[in-house]
This record gives structure tokens, C-alpha cells and sequence, in this order.
């Protein structure tokens, strides 16, 4: 659900609780009863691909082989292999890294009781509330009140205590709400700095599974252990809280608002020497080496 159509289904609401109150109560229902949002069912939670486009393979090439005879080099000895003698031993191969993304919100509209005690005012002998005529109740004086009445008393005036009345069985109608967004790598991991980095500028471009493969038909898909069902359920624990106190429940909107898988893309080189045989893996879209 878009956000303006979410907006204007709460005005819709508090709009009918002016002339409905009570029927809308009689129409609520249990937590589990008034489930609505797609967060619920997580077949009906649509995914897409986003890839990062990687730099030029020649560019990332170039960083690839500034660093290869490097990759040889002794820990013991400052010697390395001449640039001549390192050779790039196979096609660079292109691995695509996922991460997700995750946003949802829960909100809930929710019936419960409560009491409110409204102070009067001193002069204030008698009220009326929908026809019946409420008790006045006295309140305690404080410690401090009773020394500041105190010269008074001894002067033989009267006092006029604070009083107030009790209203009781009132019914509320409440809101809450709760927002979160989850980036986590493969794993399931949370990964800040990768959430960070994609959160920028950068030209990611919305993609079908089908265009993927055609897109890069020799690529490596790195399997993650996460799942869609995951990512909902912990979104779920995070989001959605059942009101402290409730009666009756109106509305228990579980939604998924974004869920994105994007991938990064990562070149391995791979270089020989002597009968030795190197790699180095570099990030397609930076050029930074990756550990």
C-alpha cells in the first residue's frame, strides 16, 4: 500500500469514528482476527533485483595487474617476480554478491477501556454528565497544601477543597505504529557499511531473474542462506508489538513496503608465476581489492 493511499484510509477512518463510533466498535475483532498488509502472507511479498553495474573489465584489469607480482612477493624477502614474468593465467571471472533489503511497518487502530478523573473548579457544588449527576470527590490535601491552609484555619475561614469527578468504562480509540528497515548480507548478516554504501548514488538497475542470465550468462550467483521467509519473520519481531491493553481491535496492518535484492559484483584474477598460481578479487564498481 502506497503511502498516500495509507493516509487516506486513516482519515477515512477517524472520519467515520465521528458518526460510527460505536458500530466500528461493534465490528472489531481479536489481534489475529483483524490481520490485513502482505507482511501476513509471504507469498504475496513481490521481491526485486537490483545489479550494480561494474566498472569496464579493462579498467578493473589494469587495477588487477598494478598489484600482481605483489601477490608473490616473500614475506621474508623484498624480492618479487618482474612484472614480465606474472601472467594472468585465465579469463577474469565475474562473481555477483547479494544483499537484502527489507522495510515494513505495522500499525495498529485498537479499542480499550480507561477512567479519567477531571479536577473542578472550587466553586463547583455540582455536575451533570449524559444525564446523571456525578459525585463530587474530595482530594487529599498534600502536606504542603495543609501548612499553606493552616493560617487561615486559625483565623476561623473556611477552606474550599479541590474536588473532582470520576469517569469510568470509557472507551478509546488508539493508534501505534512501528517502522524498520534490516540490510543484511548473505548470511543473514547485518552488514552497516554495505547498507551505507548502497544507500549512495549509485547506478543499480532494476532487472528480471530472466534478463540476469542473459545479462551475465557466465556469472557466478553466490548462494546465500538467507530467504524471503527470513527477512518477513525477523521484520515481524521487530515491527509488530500487540497494544499493552486492548479490547477490541480495528485494524492490524502488517506491511512489507520494499524488499530488494542487490547484487555486487566482484572480479577474481587470477595470476601465475614459476608454477604458482595467485588470485586477487576486486570490486567491480570501486576497483578495491576485496579480502
Amino acid at each position: 500500500m502506497a503511502a498516500d493511499d495509507r493516509f487516506e484510509e486513516i482519515r477515512r477512518l477517524l472520519d467515520s469514528t465521528i458518526n460510527e463510533f460505536q458500530s466500528l466498535f461493534q465490528s472489531a475483532g481479536g489481534f489475529e482476527d483483524t490481520r490485513v498488509g502482505n507482511g501476513w502472507a509471504p507469498e504475496q511479498v513481490s521481491s526485486e533485483i537490483r545489479v550494480l553495474e561494474p566498472k569496464p573489465l579493462s579498467d578493473l584489469q589494469r587495477i588487477a595487474e598494478s598489484r600482481k607480482r605483489w601477490l608473490f612477493a616473500s614475506r621474508i624477502s623484498i624480492s618479487k617476480p618482474k612484472e614480465t614474468e606474472v601472467s594472468l593465467s585465465e579469463i577474469p571471472h565475474l562473481r555477483l554478491i547479494p544483499f537484502w533489503r527489507i522495510r515494513g511497518f505495522h500499525e495498529c487502530f485498537y479499542f480499550r477501556g480507561n477512567s479519567y478523573k477531571v479536577n473542578l473548579g472550587d466553586d463547583v457544588i455540582a455536575v451533570e454528565v449524559e444525564g446523571k449527576v456525578r459525585d463530587l470527590l474530595g482530594q487529599e490535601l498534600t502536606e504542603a497544601q495543609k501548612l499553606k491552609t493552616f493560617p487561615r484555619r486559625l483565623l476561623g475561614k473556611r477552606d474550599s477543597y479541590p474536588k473532582s469527578i470520576q469517569l469510568n468504562e470509557v472507551t478509546e480509540l488508539a493508534y501505534s505504529y512501528r517502522d524498520k528497515s534490516i540490510f543484511v548480507n548473505a548470511e543473514g548478516k547485518e552488514d552497516l557499511e554495505a547498507e551505507a554504501f548502497f544507500e549512495g548514488n549509485l547506478p543499480t538497475k532494476l532487472i528480471s531473474q530472466k534478463d540476469l542470465l542473459e545479462s551475465y550468462p557466465t556469472a557466478e550467483m553466490i548462494a546465500g542462506s538467507i530467504t524471503k521467509e527470513d527477512l518477513i519473520r525477523r521484520l515481524h519481531e521487530l515491527t509488530v508489538k500487540p497494544p499493552g491493553s486492548f479490547s477490541r481491535i480495528l485494524t492490524n496492518r502488517f506491511q512489507v513496503t520494499e524488499l530488494v535484492e542487490f547484487l555486487m559484483p566482484a572480479y577474481d584474477f587470477r595470476f601465475s608465476w614459476k608454477g604458482r598460481v595467485k588470485r586477487i578479487s576486486l570490486h567491480g564498481y570501486t576497483g578495491a581489492i576485496l579480502q
